[in-house]
């Protein structure tokens, strides 16, 4: 039984991290903004011990990785919030960190990054080894996050492990209620790769990489067949009866007061290639690409009901 700190415990995938390492019998520790929600508050109840902090405010995280084996900083920022990212994500990892090299027990610390740091890459896939252009201030936030990481990593051999994750699907994060409801809205051509990893194999992937990675490396996380956005959601549409999606240049976004890293995320191309993480953890995903996801969310026999 090993001892788990989650950074980010009530957020969409912390949580469920942290009920998952409960239930596979670890102890686990999560540090939280707020307790006082119900969902912290269930967690509570099942075992998990809450710390109150938060990464911007060093004083709030001493002692938080006394006693802990594996920590992984889950932590997010609304993009909005401009002014907080840089503190959220560079200055957070180097408070937590420093807490994590006084604590002295800590033999993996995972950084669920993301793929902004890219920029826009076309259609070629995309390494760990391709070099970072980020194209709008989240991406520009990110690669300083992931630098300052490791350098921690190579100087002080901190056990760091930086993971660039795609878009998350699953669970309330449906992309054929995306389409339902009319939030899913192409920018640009729609011929840009997106990215995408089921929560499922997600959390499958962060189990095993404390134990199982390399520690000081970077890792692409993402299915093993990335599509285009046009591609998804005119296969969602067709299923559901609707006409193909229509596209919006992205001045129309910018100009509509859109944030211009959401527009930037949005329009880049990221054919991520996850060769490094399948070599190493020997990987078999559940959901190989989004259409294998959509066959089960949406098998043709009902998009055909549907279209009727």
């Amino acid at each position: 039984m090993a001892y788990y700190l989650v950074a980010g415990a009530s957020g969409y995938v912390g949580s469920r991290l942290a009920e998952r390492l409960i239930a596979d019998g670890h102890r686990v520790r999560g540090l939280v903004l707020n307790p006082d929600t119900p969902l912290v508050e269930r967690l509570a109840a099942r075992g998990m011990s809450v710390w109150i902090g938060d990464l911007t405010r060093p004083e709030s995280l001493e002692g938080v990785a006394e006693g802990v084996d594996y920590v992984y900083n889950l932590t997010s920022c609304f993009v909005l919030e401009s002014t907080a990212l840089r503190r959220t994500y560079v200055d957070g990892n180097q408070h937590l960190i420093a807490a994590c090299s006084r604590a002295r027990t800590v033999s993996a610390y995972v950084f669920t990054s993301n793929v902004t740091p890219y920029g826009d890459r076309g259609d070629a896939w995309v390494d760990e080894d391709a070099p970072v252009a980020p194209g709008h201030l989240l991406g520009e936030v990110m690669a300083e996050a992931e630098r300052a990481i490791m350098r921690a990593a190579r100087e002080q051999r901190f056990p760091a492990i930086i993971l660039r994750v795609a878009s998350i699907y699953g669970p309330e994060r449906d992309p054929v209620t995306a389409v339902e409801t009319g939030l899913a809205t192409i920018y640009g051509d729609g011929r840009n790769f997106v990215p995408h990893i089921h929560l499922a194999d997600l959390l499958d992937i962060l189990v095993r990489v404390p134990t199982e990675a390399q520690l000081g490396a970077i890792y692409n996380v993402g299915d093993d067949q990335p599509l285009r956005q046009l591609e998804l959601y005119g296969a969602i549409r067709q299923r559901l009866g609707m006409v193909p999606p229509r596209t919006f240049s992205p001045a129309v976004a910018l100009r509509a007061g859109l944030d211009p890293s959401i527009v930037g995320a949005l329009t880049a191309s990221v054919r991520l290639d996850n060769s490094r993480l399948s070599h190493d953890l020997g990987l078999r995903l559940r959901y190989p690409d989004l259409l294998t996801w959509l066959d089960e969310r949406l098998p043709v026999e009902s998009a055909l009901a549907v279209g009727v």
